[in-house]
């Protein structure tokens, strides 16, 4: 789940910037959560209590601390989130290279430059997640970064799924085919309420996969046939 904040003291700004955000991303079929700000103050509190997002949507002149100081304090952090500046001070667009901003829209937003940044910084935030093997998961609490190398299997859970990791079991808000859309190819279904981490794998008899360290899964008839091949795979990898 892509996690946006918009950030406008003008309530009407606000709300359209909010439906044109959600329009968007729904037509692409990116799945978002969108946090509306009426404070920059606020938006900062959140985030330095531990509140993440990929993307912030900022006005740039907004009361005490304006867009601009808002990115600039936030640069100091790791994991920074990409910045879209939005305004009607087209003056301050030349000093967004300051605190890396990926795109200044003026007000009023054009749709088609707002998907393009959109579209742009999702795909830049995939591509980031991906060459670092790492995934950022939604848990109730708020989200948390996750190596694929350490996940062993997943499973449907009460209302989400449930993850085994070298630490424990991790509970996460999100239905197990989003998670298995984010995951590699040695990552694969056992069972349709069970993904499975190949690497993991340490034999397969009718009906049951055993796994490194203990335990088992099972395998449906279904997905014996494929899921022998992916084995077979991996070890020539």
């Amino acid at each position: 789940m892509y996690q946006i904040a918009i950030c406008d003291d003008e309530i009407s700004d606000l709300q359209h910037n909010i439906q044109l955000t959600e329009s968007i991303m729904a037509k692409a079929g990116l799945p978002c959560s969108i946090a509306a700000y009426e404070s920059s103050q606020t938006l900062l509190s959140d985030i330095q209590t531990g509140r993440h997002f990929d993307l912030l949507l900022l006005d740039v002149l907004m009361g005490e601390l304006d867009g601009m100081a808002l990115a600039a304090v936030l640069k100091k952090y790791p994991d920074t989130p990409n910045v879209v500046f939005i305004s009607t001070d087209r003056e301050m667009a030349m000093q967004g290279y300051r605190v890396d901003a990926k795109r200044y829209l003026p007000k009023p937003l054009d749709p088609e430059l707002l998907r393009e940044a959109l579209l742009h910084c999702y795909e830049e935030t995939r591509r980031q997640l991906k060459g670092r093997n790492q995934l950022m998961l939604p848990t109730a609490t708020g989200r948390t970064r996750v190596s694929l190398q350490d996940i062993h299997y997943a499973e449907t859970w009460g209302r989400g799924i449930r993850i085994s990791l070298p630490t424990g079991q991790l509970e996460l808000r999100m239905r197990l085919s989003e998670l298995a859309a984010q995951l590699p190819e040695w990552f694969v279904y056992c069972h349709r309420t069970i993904l499975v981490n190949l690497d993991y794998v340490s034999g397969i008899s009718q009906g049951t996969l055993e796994l490194r360290g203990g335990g088992t899964l099972p395998v449906s008839r279904q997905r014996m046939a494929e899921i022998q091949q992916k084995l077979l795979d991996l070890l020539r990898r």
